[in-house]
C-alpha cells in the first residue's frame, strides 16, 4: 500500500485523478481508508492510503507527472471574491509557477488577489519592509495574475522575487523606491510610479528603457549587468537630453556601453546640437551647468566614471 499526502486545495476527486488519471479511483480511495467520506474536507497534509500501482487512465497520470501538475480544486467556495478597494497594481507569472513573492513598505492597507482559490488577504502596511510569501493552491493552464487593491503609498517596492512576466498599473502609484532584479518585463508600467528616485533594475532583460524619461525626479538608476542593446541605451540616453525639463539630476550605472565617444556633439548652423550617440549625451549631462546646479549628474559605464566637474562647465 501507498501513502499519499493531501496537498492545499485538494478534493478527493483531484486525489483520485493524481493517483489513479479518473475519478472513478475515489473507490479504491475509500476501501483502503474507511474513515474517508464525501462529506470530508481534506486538509493540507492529510495522509490517504492507496493500492499500490493501481491506475485506470495510465495517459492522464503520466501527463501530470511529466509536466509536475497537481489537481487541486477543492477551495472554489472562497469564489467570488469582491474587493471593496480599487485595484491599483497587477502582474502576471507563469502558469507553471508555484509560488510568488514581493516585498514592500509604506503607508495605508491593501487586498491581494492571489489569482488562486485562497480568499483576499489583508495587509496593512508600515515603515519596516514586509516581505509576502504565497503557495498556490492550485494549477492553471495560461500565466496567473496577482491583483493588489486598495489605497497605500508606497515606500519601497521589491518584486524581484515574484517572478513578474508583465506588470501594470491601473492607474498613477506613489512608491519612492522600485526594485525587480534579474527578471524580465518590459517597462511601460514605470511611468506610473509617482516620486520614485531610486529604482534598481541590475541583472534585467530590458527591450526599452524609454519609459524611464517620463520618471523626472528619479536620482539612482542601477542599470548593472543588465541585458540590454547598445542601440537601446543609446536612445535612452539621448531621450535625457531632449527632454531635460524638469528633470533631477541622476547618479546611472550602467555594463552596457553606449555607442560613440564622449565628447562635444557637432552642432548645426543655428547652434543646436546635433546628438548622434549615447556618449555624445553623456558628455551634455555631465557638462551643462544649469542641470547640475542642484546636485551632479554621474553615470558610471562599467569601471569608467563620467561626472559633472564644476571648473569644467561649457
Amino acid at each position: 500500500m501507498g501513502r499519499y499526502t493531501v496537498t492545499e486545495g485538494q478534493n478527493l476527486y483531484d486525489v483520485a485523478l493524481h493517483l489513479t488519471g479518473s475519478v472513478e479511483g475515489i473507490v479504491d480511495l475509500m476501501i483502503c481508508n474507511p474513515d474517508l467520506s464525501f462529506e470530508k474536507t481534506l486538509r493540507s497534509g492529510d495522509e490517504l492510503i492507496y493500492t499500490d500501482g493501481f491506475v485506470i487512465d495510465a495517459d492522464v497520470v503520466a501527463r501530470y507527472q511529466r509536466e509536475h501538475i497537481v489537481p487541486a480544486n477543492g477551495e472554489r467556495n472562497v469564489y467570488p471574491k469582491y474587493p471593496v478597494e480599487p485595484l491599483r497594481l497587477w502582474f502576471t507569472v507563469d502558469a507553471g509557477a508555484i509560488s510568488t513573492a514581493f516585498s514592500l513598505s509604506g503607508t495605508g492597507h491593501l487586498q491581494i488577489d492571489w489569482g488562486d482559490n485562497s480568499p483576499l488577504e489583508e495587509i496593512g502596511l508600515t515603515s519596516a519592509v514586509g516581505v509576502l510569501n504565497h503557495r498556490f493552491d492550485n494549477t492553471v493552464a495560461s500565466p496567473r495574475r496577482v491583483r493588489l487593491y486598495g489605497n497605500f503609498t508606497l515606500q519601497s517596492l521589491d518584486l524581484t522575487p515574484s517572478g513578474a512576466r508583465r506588470i501594470r498599473l491601473s492607474e498613477p502609484l506613489r512608491a519612492e523606491r522600485f526594485t525587480f532584479c534579474a527578471g524580465a518585463a518590459a517597462l511601460d508600467f514605470i511611468s506610473l510610479l509617482e516620486g520614485v528616485f531610486r529604482v534598481d533594475l541590475s541583472r534585467m532583460s530590458i527591450g526599452s528603457l524609454l519609459p524611464l524619461v517620463e520618471c523626472r525626479e528619479l536620482m539612482s538608476l542601477d542599470l548593472t549587468d543588465a541585458d540590454i542593446s547598445r542601440a537601446a541605451v543609446d536612445a535612452f540616453l539621448i531621450a535625457l537630453v531632449t527632454r531635460h525639463y524638469g528633470r533631477r539630476n541622476c547618479e546611472i550605472r550602467l555594463t552596457t556601453a553606449p555607442y560613440g565617444n564622449y565628447s562635444e556633439p557637432s552642432r548645426d548652423d543655428a547652434g543646436n546640437y546635433l546628438l548622434t550617440t549615447g556618449m555624445e549625451a553623456v558628455w551634455l549631462l555631465t557638462h551643462e551647468e544649469s542641470w547640475n546646479e542642484g546636485g551632479a549628474w554621474s553615470i558610471r559605464i562599467g569601471e569608467e566614471c563620467y561626472r559633472y566637474q564644476p571648473n569644467n562647465p561649457l
